[in-house]
C-alpha cells in the first residue's frame, strides 16, 4: 500500500522535540487513558498502537491490558522507538514491544484493538488510513483514536503575541496539507469505515505564573522553525524563539490572560461483523 501520510511527522524527532512530546503526553495522559478505557480495553487484550512515537499511548495501553495482554507499537522514527523501548524496560512492562514501521505496511496479524493519538491528522486521507488499520481488528474488537482541533486553541483576553505564534503553527499545518482540526473530523472518518463512534472531548485551561502553555507554545514553534522559515511564514529573527516563552509569560501575567489548549477529541467504537 502506498504510504498514506503526507510528509510524515513535520515537527521532527530531535532530542528537544522528543522532550516536548513527553511533556505534552503528561498533559494529555488522563484524557488518553479515559478514552482507552471507554473503548473497552481490558486485561489480556492484544493491541496495535499506530504512530506510537516515544511510546506514551502504548505504555498506557500496556498498563491496562496487563501482563496477560500484548501491545505492539509501530512508528517510522528509530530515535523515538529507542526512547520508547528504554522507557518500557525501566517500567518493567514486558507486555509491550516497539517496531519500526508504518500503518500502511503489510500486516496479517489480527488484534483485539487498534489505537492511535495525533496520527490521522498527518494522513492525506484519514478515513482510508483508518480503514487500513481497522481491517486488522477482529470482529467485535475495539478502535480508539484521539485527535485535536488546533483552531480551538485560544487566549482570553486576546493577546497579539500569542495569536502571532499560534498563527505560525497553524500556517505551517495548512501549507503542508495536514488536518489541523482532525478532532472534529473523527466522526466522519469512523463512519466512512463502517463504525458508529462514541465521541468525547476535553479542553485544558491554564493561567498564572506556572502555566505550561508558555513553554508549550514556544517549544512547538521551535520544532517547526525550520519549516516556518522554509515556507516563508516568518523569519528566525521575527520569531525570537529563545525568548518567546518568557515574552508570552510576561504578557500573560500583565494582562491576566488564561489559555485554552487545542480541543482534544476521542472517538471509540466496536467493529461489527
Amino acid at each position: 500500500m502506498k504510504d498514506p501520510r503526507n510528509d510524515g511527522y513535520i515537527l521532527g524527532h530531535t532530542d528537544q522535540e522528543l522532550r516536548r512530546l513527553r511533556r505534552q503526553a503528561a498533559v494529555y495522559a488522563e484524557f488518553t487513558e479515559e478514552t482507552l478505557r471507554r473503548a473497552g480495553l481490558e486485561p489480556g487484550m492484544s493491541v496495535l498502537d499506530v504512530g506510537c512515537g516515544a511510546g506514551d499511548v502504548s505504555l498506557a495501553a500496556a498498563r491496562i491490558v496487563g501482563p496477560s495482554g500484548a501491545v505492539r507499537g509501530i512508528d517510522r522514527s528509530g530515535d523515538a522507538l529507542a526512547l520508547a523501548i528504554g522507557r518500557a524496560a525501566e517500567l518493567g512492562l514486558t507486555q509491550v514491544r516497539f517496531e519500526q514501521g508504518d500503518l500502511g505496511d503489510p500486516d496479517d496479524r489480527i488484534y483485539d484493538a487498534v489505537i492511535g493519538r495525533f496520527i490521522l491528522l498527518h494522513c492525506t486521507d484519514p478515513a482510508a488510513a483508518l480503514g487500513t488499520v481497522v481491517s486488522r481488528v477482529r470482529p467485535g474488537g475495539h478502535v480508539a483514536f484521539v485527535e485535536l482541533d488546533l483552531s480551538a486553541a485560544d487566549v482570553v483576553p486576546p493577546m497579539p503575541l500569542f495569536a502571532e505564534a499560534l498563527g505560525w503553527i497553524r500556517e505551517v499545518y495548512v501549507r503542508k496539507g495536514f488536518h489541523m482540526d482532525m478532532g472534529s473530523k473523527l466522526y466522519a472518518a469512523f463512519r466512512a469505515c463502517g463504525l458508529e463512534p462514541e465521541l468525547m472531548a476535553n479542553v485544558r485551561v491554564e493561567a498564572g505564573a506556572d502555566a505550561y502553555a508558555y513553554e508549550y507554545t514556544a517549544e512547538t514553534v521551535r520544532s517547526l522553525l525550520p519549516l516556518i522559515e522554509a515556507l516563508g511564514v516568518a523569519t528566525r529573527d521575527t520569531v525570537g524563539v529563545d525568548t518567546l516563552a518568557e515574552r508570552i509569560r510576561t504578557a500573560a501575567l500583565d494582562g491576566a490572560h488564561c489559555f485554552f489548549y487545542p480541543r482534544l477529541v476521542g472517538a471509540v467504537a466496536r467493529k461489527l461483523g
